[in-house]
């Protein structure tokens, strides 16, 4: 049995910035964010017919402004191609089953399609998305040669949640560009995973419905990694169609993880890496083809491929046998690279996407005859998501709140508060991070944090937690989101709240003092309400002891005003407020907007009269930010310490 945790005492200043969070909900005009179109088969309600005509039509967008496609419920018999940057294809069924683009296309010549590819996203089409739909090659499974379901050249393209329906070469990612597919399923039986791209598969099911191979990849040498699969299974299957199909599955043995797709041109050396890999029995024991027609598995690929495993295992989840502990099963081919659990741990979308000189160090080519090329600036495919509208119309939102704070100097508890507009009740994951923190070089971490939830009327205790283990239910929940802590002293609580202003409260298990995170996340992007504003109240100290105020924009352009507040708290009851808080916004790219002091700003009369602050000495700033990760930092003028406030108000 476990022990409940104290409650935290309410203390005047925490009702207090409860008032202030409570006190305003700005209204203010709509800003356009992402363009919309609309594909129905019907045409009907201005429609377009097919999704090729809806692509013809789009013009006008940018990154910030994308060209969103909705297409409905349907099969599109159709080829597509996609030769402009910054567009997205949404589909709109429940399932990805219920959108499907089909076409019965072998290897032949076509104008905009040289492979007789389903889809065609070309080079130009940078940032391309798809989301929740299905692309297919109906072309029947009789050995009949290459039939490309996805033909995809983009640089930074991301699949989420998409099918990949064929048989031979079922996906090309080439181009040399970077592309994320995530929880999406791909099908097919012979080097259905193929072309010289950077492509990470992130929690997918790739599906062989014969004997074959999963990839073959044409890496350039001078790219640092080529296909990357994280977490992904692989499963056996059978034909689609056993009526036009010759009827075949993948029997026990018989499929390759893959092959190098030529035998070993100096230009090339393939890379594929498996890393935590669930694997039926249909894959061989010796893992890779050196694709040589002699068919000699002995032959040495070494000097000519980059291939390698990490934390295998079966179906159910067991580690296949590796004596050797070097991440390659026991049986492998004798040159297959090793790994170690270091270098698995490298294996993050972050890193794959990152600097050029993140590879794994066992499978490089001679460094003294060999650099690496960058392929861009580094590439976080999450932030891109976040511009991904949950539904037509959906205007820009604040996603997440992420605050840093000390407690500590008379301040024992700190506050993150947050408010949900809207109609309907929105899921948000709300978490205490306190040990973790050390990996990131800070010290004097908070050792157990203990969180709370208030809100509602006197707001009251609505939920709380010490050590998120041991509350089963948001267990499930966080795993099912990839948001466990990473320590088990740390706390977390999934909840699902109406509309109204709320406060997460972490304090030190018995009385401890330090550095903590309060986190929370949306959980719940569809719903028909959105965090509006967020606000954090903390202890301000000496040198780099700031309070820091974390939050990501999402879905198009947002306008929001954010704030250091700090002589106007006394009124409210906050004790030790600071005398004179300064502000900086940091982006992503690292770019600082500040201010010091609200009325001295660039146009301090355009900040809505109802959020101007109460002191001259505060500190505002008034923009319109597109889809990122923001970070506001609170420092006191001169040194000075003290507690300050910080917030974001959503103005749309």
């Amino acid at each position: 049995m476990h022990r409940h945790p104290p409650r935290i005492a309410p203390r005047l200043f925490f009702r207090g910035v409860f008032a202030c969070l409570c006190a305003i909900i700005s209204q203010a005009p709509e800003i356009a964010s992402a363009r919309d179109y609309f594909v129905k088969s019907t045409g009907e309600n201005g429609a377009f017919p097919t999704v090729q005509s809806a692509v013809d039509a789009v013009d006008g967008q940018t990154e910030t402004d994308r060209a969103n496609i909705f297409i409905a419920p349907g099969k599109y018999v159709e080829r597509v191609a996609v030769e402009k940057p910054f567009v997205t294809f949404i589909g709109q069924g429940a399932a990805p089953a219920d959108v499907t683009i089909s076409f019965n296309g072998t290897l032949v010549y076509v104008p905009q399609f040289s492979l007789g590819e389903t889809v065609f996203v070309g080079p130009d089409a940078t940032a391309f998305m798809a989301r929740n739909l299905t692309f297919e090659n109906s072309t029947p499974d009789r050995n009949v040669g290459p039939a490309l379901a996805l033909n995809s050249q983009a640089d930074r393209a991301i699949f989420d949640n998409v099918r990949c329906l064929g048989y031979q070469d079922t996906l090309l990612v080439d181009g040399m560009a970077r592309q994320y597919f995530r929880n999406s399923f791909i099908t097919g039986d012979t080097d259905f995973i193929f072309g010289n791209a950077t492509a990470v598969f992130d929690r997918c099911t790739i599906e062989s419905t014969d004997y074959g191979y999963i990839t073959a990849a044409s890496t350039a040498r001078v790219t640092a990694n080529g296909l990357v699969f994280l977490d992904c299974s692989l499963v056996q299957g059978s034909d689609r169609n056993l009526l036009v199909d010759d009827g075949t599955s993948a029997p026990a043995n018989s499929v390759f993880l893959g092959r190098p797709w030529f035998a070993s041109p100096s230009e090339q050396m393939p890379s594929v890496i498996y890393i935590r890999t669930r694997m039926g029995p249909h894959i061989t024991g010796a893992g890779w083809d050196p694709f040589d027609y002699l068919l000699d598995p002995v032959i040495n690929r070494d000097p000519y491929t980059r291939v390698s495993e990490w934390g295998s295992m079966d179906l159910s989840g067991a580690p296949l046998t590796d004596s050797n502990q070097d991440g390659t099963p026991d049986g492998r081919v004798q040159w297959a690279d090793p790994m170690t659990a270091g270098l698995a741990a490298n294996y993050t979308v972050q890193n794959i996407f990152g600097p050029v000189d993140f590879w794994n160090a066992n499978t490089q080519p001679d460094a003294s005859t060999t650099g690496y090329v960058s392929q861009g600036d580094p590439w976080n495919p999450d932030i891109q998501l976040l511009s991904l509208p949950p539904k037509p119309g959906a205007r820009g939102q604040l996603l997440n709140i992420s605050t840093r704070l000390s407690l500590g100097n008379g301040h024992p508890v700190g506050i993150g508060g947050f408010i949900i507009t809207g109609t309907e009740s929105k899921k948000v994951i709300v978490r205490a991070i306190g040990p973790s923190l050390c990996a990131a070089g800070l010290e004097n971490v908070l050792a157990d944090p203990v969180l709370e939830i208030h809100g509602g009327p006197g707001n009251t205790l609505i939920a709380m937690n010490d050590n998120w283990r041991h509350d089963p239910e948001s267990v499930t929940e966080l795993a099912a989101a990839g948001m466990e802590p990473t320590r088990w002293r740390e706390s977390a609580k999934v909840a699902t709240l109406p509309p109204g202003a709320y406060t997460a409260v972490v304090a030190g298990k018995n009385g401890s003092m330090g550095t903590a995170l309060v986190e929370v996340y949306d959980g719940d992007l569809i719903a028909d309400s959105q965090l509006a504003n967020i606000s954090t109240l903390g202890f301000v100290g000496a040198e780099d002891d700031v309070l820091i105020g974390g939050f990501v924009v999402g879905t198009g352009l947002v306008e929001v005003v954010v704030r250091a507040l700090g002589p106007s708290l006394a009124q409210f009851g906050v004790a030790n407020p600071i005398a004179d808080p300064t502000l900086e916004l940091h982006d992503g790219n690292g770019s600082v907007t500040s201010n010091d002091d609200w009325q001295t700003g660039a146009d301090p009369d355009s900040i809505p009269a109802s959020l101007q602050p109460l002191d001259p000495r505060e500190s505002a700033l008034h923009l319109s930010l597109p889809p990122g990760n923001y970070t506001a930092v609170v420092r006191g003028k001169a040194g000075e310490m003290g507690v300050a406030l910080v917030e974001a108000y959503n103005l749309q």
